[in-house]
């Protein structure tokens, strides 16, 4: 894997080194170039494993933040987005139930498709990773940090995660943008934690500009 996602990015490094030298670096930044600002709701539930006496119910919440784009081609653009994230889960452990909650950063970096369509404005869809830095996660109700070591041992979550991401939308002919997208990240558990996973999922829809 690591090694197919290495000569993808030599690939586009190529690729944009041939089109700057074509065009200059100015002129290159000047016509592809560009960003916006994103609103969104989601839903987020974890995906557990080897946790028979837990479960994890999807809960709501909310990101916004900034992109920036670079059309490499007509047809094809890198973009990464820089979103502040707060998403809720009901988790129950034990048969006692409780609300978790998170905010952080999460910075996806999606590998784009865009096709303009008769009617005017443009589809577009991508994958590619993304890494997150939590500011905060907690138990609500048990008023639990948990980042924090209590009694010596280490957190039970880690702040820095990282996984997969995709993305779908259309995009109006004066770049107001609809979007749906979807991450799944590694193991959230610290990594002390046995073979118990806990994998958080994220569902998305909202509204972007681009300008």
């Amino acid at each position: 894997m690591r090694k197919k996602v290495l000569v993808l990015a030599v690939l586009v490094m190529s690729f944009c080194a041939t089109q700057v030298n074509a065009q200059g670096l100015g002129n290159f930044l000047r016509e592809r170039l560009t960003g916006g600002l994103k609103l969104e709701g989601n839903g987020t539930n974890f995906q557990l494993s080897d946790m028979p006496n837990a479960k994890s119910k999807i809960g709501f919440g909310g990101t916004f933040g900034g992109f920036v784009k670079i059309d490499l081609a007509k047809n094809f653009a890198i973009q990464e987005d820089i979103l502040f994230s707060y998403s809720s889960s009901k988790f129950t452990q034990n048969g006692v139930e409780d609300t978790f909650e998170y905010f952080g950063v999460e910075v996806p970096i999606y590998f784009m498709g865009q096709w303009t369509i008769p009617l005017g404005g443009r589809l577009y869809a991508g994958i590619g990773p993304y890494f997150g830095i939590g500011f905060q996660a907690k138990l609500k109700d048990a008023d639990i940090d948990l980042y924090k070591k209590y009694d010596g041992n280490d957190p039970f979550m880690k702040r820095i995660n990282f996984g997969g991401a995709a993305l779908i939308g259309y995009e109006l002919p004066n770049g107001l943008q609809f979007n749906a997208s979807y991450k799944i990240g590694v193991n959230a558990l610290d990594a002390g934690k046995d073979d118990s996973k806990m994998m958080p999922q994220m569902v998305s829809l909202g509204v972007g500009y681009r300008f």
